[in-house]
């Protein structure tokens, strides 16, 4: 008895798809696309993308292609192959699926020609619980909800329809969660949070463990009860092996379309804004408060207590240790201005020069 989750790949003519995707196309109808894949790597029946002319430039040339000429598509593509183009590309009869927004257009290709179709053995029919899993009597389980083998699920749960939780996922109690989410193999939920709808939660991942709250007394640490929760908002997306801790008090709220990298730890009574960009293995301190559309590079992060503004960029290994406004771009430790880090940053690099010069001057 098992949880397989098997990756169904479909064909469908250039014409058919196309009209599926709502734009133009040019070329062979009748083509069978089988996948996508990128410029380095297509093979017939592939469907690759460009987002501008000048990246025909990296069109590899294998038998039945040739490099791009006057930034056209002429003689690109083997009758075998399709590319995704705009508008400002210039095309002649080739094998073309002509967008505003050609990466955008291949994604939507991408979950076209790729469904996920799951299947578990085991469950009983009428409530797709499998036969290992732990259901309290008091959860409540919308239509539809899967439950996979070794899942626990407490006293007091309520998940919305449509939501899958895979192998070894543990919802603790009071815990509510939303419709159409996905939670992969071991993912814990602790007591008290709040999915809401479509949120994914990657292998590994831990929501609503205590926050890292203690006090010293006579030498002797002492544990600060962690008593609120947390909240992830719709279409969140937390990594593998990423941890999100409760509030001390209140809630860690996780906003609206946030997605986040693997291996990343935000502390108690944080705030992310909407939209952020966190990457892997960067830390958020406890009580920070974010704007939204925040992006983290890799191995960044932010000292507790911190306000951050609407569109801020901390670059990779950036540590912002005081309040910014709007669209500041930060860099270095402790965190600046990107053009002052990067002036200093070049001082730093002529330091051997500058000893030399002191040292014959002394001499």
């Amino acid at each position: 008895m098992k949880l397989d989750e098997i990756m169904t790949v479909k064909s469908i003519s250039l014409k058919e798809l196309a009209k599926k995707l709502k734009v133009e196309f040019s070329g062979n109808g009748d083509l069978q696309i089988t996948h996508v894949c990128g410029l380095d790597s297509l093979q017939p029946g592939g469907l690759a993308y460009l987002t501008s002319p000048g990246g025909l430039n990296s069109v590899p040339t294998p038998a039945g292609m040739s490099r791009q000429v006057d930034n056209t598509v002429d003689e690109i593509n083997s009758s075998q192959v399709a590319l995704v183009v705009s508008s400002e590309v210039k095309y002649q009869g080739q094998n073309i699926l002509i967008s505003s927004d050609p990466l955008a257009t291949h994604v939507a290709a991408t979950k076209i020609l790729n469904t996920t179709e799951l299947k578990i053995l085991g469950l009983t029919k009428k409530s797709g619980i499998h036969s290992s899993a732990v259901v309290s009597k008091s959860a409540k389980l919308g239509k539809n909800v899967i439950v996979g083998p070794k899942v626990v699920i407490y006293d007091g749960v309520r998940i919305d329809e449509n939501t899958i939780l895979h192998a070894g996922t543990v919802i603790m109690s009071d815990v509510v969660i939303g419709a159409d989410c996905i939670f992969y193999p071991n993912v814990v939920v602790q007591e008290k949070t709040e999915i809401g709808d479509r949120v994914i939660l990657q292998s590994g991942a831990v929501i609503g463990a205590d926050g890292h709250g203690y006090f010293q007394r006579k030498g002797i640490n002492q544990k600060i009860p962690q008593v609120g929760n947390v909240h992830l908002e719709d279409d969140v997306e937390i990594g593998a092996c990423t941890t999100i801790d409760r509030a001390r008090f209140r809630t860690t709220t996780i906003k609206q379309g946030c997605k986040i990298d693997n291996q990343v730890q935000i502390a108690h009574n944080v705030q992310l804004g909407e939209q952020s960009l966190i990457s892997a293995q960067s830390a958020l301190g406890g009580s920070v408060k974010t704007g939204n559309h925040l992006i983290m590079g890799g191995q960044s992060g932010i000292r507790d207590n911190v306000n951050v503004g609407n569109n801020v960029t901390a670059i990779a290994r950036a540590v912002i240790t005081a309040n910014t406004l709007d669209k500041e771009v930060i860099g270095g430790m402790p965190g600046r201005p990107v053009s002052q880090w990067k002036h200093l940053q070049s001082l730093i690099n002529r330091l051997g020069e500058l000893f030399e010069r002191v040292r014959k001057l002394e001499s």
